[in-house]
């Protein structure tokens, strides 16, 4: 009797999807919008992943399903984007990644999936019951989302910003509160994580109808990207004309591929996609960095350390200019959550392992390097101290020095791996320059400088003080001392300014800053 009703449950859960997935052929085909937008997006970011993670069985709770589905859906889409893209080509399909093409493969691997899980016997319990606590926080909770929102409309109508003035001060008093108080679960906790960051990200992606830049890569980002939803087809090989730069965002399949796959699928404006879609799949970063710190510190602590991750201005300004980085550091929190978590066997954690790692590489070329660094430099600790762990292996990190070079040496001319290059050439030469040139004589002069600026600072401060006791020095003497230290350094301030003007130059304004503080008294 209890088989028959497993059996049923997943007979039932089959004939769902097939329902669910007539639904979303009538959305794309009658072009229903809102509808269309709202639940498609949930459809291809939740469902494709949810599926994985019940065919291979992880033995995770409700927030880490939820994470782990969004990654696995996103690196569906991205995958299938790229399997369509290949193939699609050889078999003489000049678009490839138009609407028909993807839906039909998206539906076909999610029908796929979906049998394969109920076959194993998988449970579809997609969430814990929902306790009392978090309902009861769920709409206080909400209220950041709402002013985040209609504040950025206020300001675009009318040039107003009192709205979001008065969601930053909610914010701050809703963390204040969570932090004081001790009696929140951790779905609360997560939820507020969740809402304080798509509500800061926001407030400042949805003011204008326009991209903003923030200073960052918005513009190169969004012309390599239009190319690609243009053609719906992704060249491995770009054109002649591309710019080594151009070239290296080519190589991202997170502002090629993806957002082509989202414009088609959800025929949402491609500018939306970025300011809308990057940013919603960006805020999954500080929950699983939430739950990453949790299992050390605790509930609270950790809400107090993700809040201030996203309380640093480059959360939600600089970031919002960098798609592919968004993109990239969801799937960096993810790898690190795997090479942390336990409660995962070998298959399922090299499965894991494979797929972010090379979603990963196809994201943000910086990130990949900064991750085979990291686990490079972790497993010869290891290795030193004599430490084994099944966690992070010879293999895996062999694995990923593998598919990384193999993805930037072989696509896009080499766009990234020449970079790399020229970037390391570039240390080199300058490093020689520092060592046996002026500016490591500069060096010595500067902190003789600093010291003899010191003794006379002090010499003057006796002197005035002198002054003022005796009162024997008049003001024209007064004055010719000051004339003779401000000669002193204003000569020498030409050495300093060298040394700022080597700060590099950011999107922040930093070097402007320092350079401005040398006219300062």
């Amino acid at each position: 009797m209890f088989q028959k009703t497993e059996i049923l449950k997943r007979l039932d859960f089959l004939l769902a999807i097939i329902f669910l997935q007539s639904v979303i052929y009538m959305l794309v085909v009658f072009d229903i919008t809102v509808a269309r937008q709202i639940i498609g997006f949930l459809y291809f970011t939740f469902l494709p992943g949810y599926l994985i993670v019940k065919l291979l069985k992880f033995h995770f709770r409700t927030l880490e399903t939820l994470i782990f589905s969004v990654g696995f859906s996103i690196a569906s889409l991205m995958l299938v984007g790229l399997f369509l893209n290949e193939l699609g080509s050889m078999a003489g399909i000049l678009q490839p990644l138009s609407t028909i093409p993807l839906l039909v493969t998206l539906n076909l691997l999610v029908l796929v999936i979906t049998a394969l899980t109920c076959g194993r016997g998988a449970s579809f319990e997609l969430f814990d019951r929902v306790s009392f606590g978090l309902v009861k926080w769920a709409v206080p909770l909400m209220l950041p989302l709402v002013l985040s929102i209609v504040g950025a409309m206020l300001v675009n109508m009318y040039g107003d910003n009192l709205i979001l003035l008065i969601m930053i001060l909610t914010i701050s008093s809703i963390a204040t509160v969570l932090i004081l108080k001790n009696n929140f679960t951790s779905k609360v906790y997560a939820f507020a994580v969740f809402i304080i960051g798509i509500s800061l990200l926001y407030h400042s992606s949805l003011i204008s109808r326009y991209l903003c830049s923030f200073g960052s890569d918005i513009a190169p980002e969004f012309y390599t990207s239009k190319h690609t939803q243009m053609n719906s087809y992704w060249s491995s090989t770009p054109p002649a004309y591309f710019s080594l730069s151009i070239g290296r965002l080519n190589n991202m399949l997170s502002i090629t591929i993806l957002p082509t796959v989202y414009c088609n699928l959800l025929n949402l404006d491609f500018a939306w996609i970025f300011k809308l879609i990057s940013p919603l799949i960006f805020a999954f970063v500080p929950i699983c960095l939430y739950h990453l710190w949790q299992e050390g510190f605790g509930d609270k602590y950790a809400f107090i350390s993700a809040f201030f991750f996203m309380a640093t201005g480059t959360f939600f300004s600089e970031l919002l200019g960098l798609n592919r980085q968004m993109i990239g550091e969801l799937f960096f929190a993810l790898l690190l959550f795997i090479l942390l978590y336990k409660n995962m066997n070998y298959f399922q954690r090299m499965f894991s392992f494979t797929i972010f790692g090379f979603v990963l590489v196809v994201s943000h070329y910086a990130l990949a390097e900064i991750f085979l660094f990291l686990i490079v430099f972790a497993w010869v600790c290891m290795f030193i101290l004599k430490r084994h762990s099944n966690n992070l292996t010879v293999g895996m990190v062999a694995l990923f020095f593998v598919i990384m070079f193999a993805w930037y040496i072989y696509t896009s001319r080499s766009s990234v791996f020449t970079s790399f290059l020229e970037y390391a050439d570039h240390v080199i030469r300058e490093d020689k320059t520092i060592i046996h040139g002026e500016y490591f004589t500069h060096l010595f002069y500067l902190k003789d400088w600093i010291k003899s600026f010191q003794v006379i600072q002090e010499d003057y401060k006796k002197i005035r003080i002198f002054a003022i006791l005796q009162g024997d020095i008049n003001n024209t003497e007064k004055r010719d001392i000051e004339n003779k230290i401000k000669l002193v350094m204003e000569d020498d301030c030409d050495i300093i300014w060298e040394f700022v003007d080597e700060i590099p130059v950011t999107s922040t304004g930093k070097h402007l800053y320092t350079k401005s503080l040398l006219y300062h008294d």
